[in-house]
């Protein structure tokens, strides 16, 4: 496939239209597997990662065309990775490695012999040192495999770039319109945020006002894992962590924090008599659709009525609608 501006164009023409229906894992794979195709590279190792003088740690990632095994076992390696220490000593170059290059270390030698990776070239978005960066590995096998050309290298760099701003289209459920105010943001296992932490900051950053760093506040990092609406009385806050089974791959997960209102302090029941209400069902029809009796309903009225602090079913449905 053309390298050019052309090849670059069309690249860039249908990430923009997947980014309009694909996740960030999705927009990645295909990108991945799209420039595989276009740059003729054999395999690839891609995710996010933070570059530091004491070498790299990497929070999310997955593969193309590499053994299970591979990140485990580079792992083992990766404070001799000689890739990692390039783009260190020189921050926003592609590094590039060669089986046959006088700059060796040990475990470079290993990785590179152990999966038969001849050729490698590092591309990372971003900057180095505080935050975490998406990045593409590209591997080229075979004792004839050439180095990419430096063509080549400035297209897989210019679509890493591209790449990391799409996906930052993509931290909201695709087809699905987010709660007004709220903001959606994209996390590691372990808490680091990947996509979305601006717009957090920006929204939300006075709740935690010594939160500095990556690393999401420990009330939140709590929360991973933990699929449903929890509410955060002490910080206004409702945040509905969403089960991604797309993004097991990866190990991302979807966080979205709204403000909390009145209506977030009702049980589930009460928000179910109370949407029912607001339709402008009577007690006794409320009581048949939901499999109660009448005075439940009323009771579960008057609880609704308190929590909401209002009196008549008019501002009942004026809140309900609200939400």
């Amino acid at each position: 496939m053309a390298i050019g501006i052309s090849g670059f164009s069309r690249f860039i023409t249908e990430m923009n239209d997947r980014a309009l229906t694909e996740d960030a894992e999705g927009l990645a794979q295909w990108a991945v597997e799209d420039l595989s195709r276009t740059l003729g590279f054999d395999a690839a190792w891609y995710g996010w990662a933070t570059l530091r003088p004491e070498g790299v740690t990497v929070y999310a990632n997955a593969t193309l065309n590499l053994p299970d095994g591979f990140y485990d076992y580079w792992r083992t390696m990766s404070h001799q990775d000689l890739l990692a220490r390039t783009m260190i000593e020189n921050p926003g170059t592609v590094a590039i490695y060669d089986r046959r290059q006088q700059r060796q270390t040990d475990g470079m030698e290993d990785l590179s012999d152990r999966f038969g990776l001849r050729r490698m070239s590092t591309a990372m978005n971003g900057s180095y040192g505080d935050y975490a960066a998406f990045y593409i590995s590209s591997y080229r096998v075979g004792d004839h495999a050439r180095p990419l050309n430096e063509a080549e290298l400035d297209f897989l760099q210019c679509a890493v770039d591209q790449l990391s701003s799409a996906m930052k289209l993509t931290t909201n459920l695709p087809g699905h319109t987010p709660p007004p105010g709220s903001v959606t943001i994209l996390v590691s296992e372990t808490g680091i945020g990947l996509l979305g932490l601006p717009a957090l900051r920006q929204q939300f950053g006075e709740i935690w006002p010594r939160w500095t760093g990556d690393h999401l506040p420990e009330q939140l990092a709590r929360l991973i894992g933990l699929p449903g609406q929890h509410i955060l009385p002490d910080r206004d806050l409702v945040v509905q962590v969403e089960a991604a089974p797309r993004f097991c791959r990866m190990g991302l997960h979807r966080l979205t924090l709204r403000r909390l209102n009145r209506f977030d302090l009702l049980t589930a029941r009460e928000r179910e008599v109370a949407r029912a209400l607001a339709k402008g069902h009577s007690h006794k029809e409320v009581a048949r659709l939901l499999g109660l009796s009448p005075a439940t309903v009323r009771n579960q009225t008057q609880s609704i009525y308190s929590k909401l602090m209002i009196d008549n079913r008019s501002a009942l449905t004026s809140i309900v609608q609200a939400c």
